[in-house]
């Protein structure tokens, strides 16, 4: 049975949203890499002082949102050490 171009359109939307989709995650592994890359070498007192930087860019513009970043902490709980779990937990009280 063949579609008619009804059918073709109603579709279509459907597979520009995947495509969509699909290149918006490509995106976020790219800029969650660019990050990575960024980071990965940097001492504790260099991470620290960027964390500083980009909580008060955040909370400046109004992002800053402390319940997402608890429970972020709190999703990945069961796959870090407990020392890694409290060391986070900590942290997010001091940038709180």
């Amino acid at each position: 049975m063949s579609k008619n171009f009804a059918d073709f359109k109603a579709e279509r939307p459907q597979s520009n949203e995947k495509k969509s989709a699909a290149s918006s995650t490509n995106s976020a592994e790219q800029d969650l890499k660019k990050a990575y890359d960024e980071l990965k070498d940097l001492d504790s007192k260099s991470l620290a002082a960027r964390l500083s930087e980009e909580v008060k860019r955040q909370k400046n513009n109004g992002t800053f949102n402390y319940q997402m970043l608890l429970e972020s902490v709190e999703s990945m709980r069961m796959f870090m050490p407990q020392e890694s779990y409290i060391s986070l937990k900590n942290l997010l009280e001091n940038i709180k």
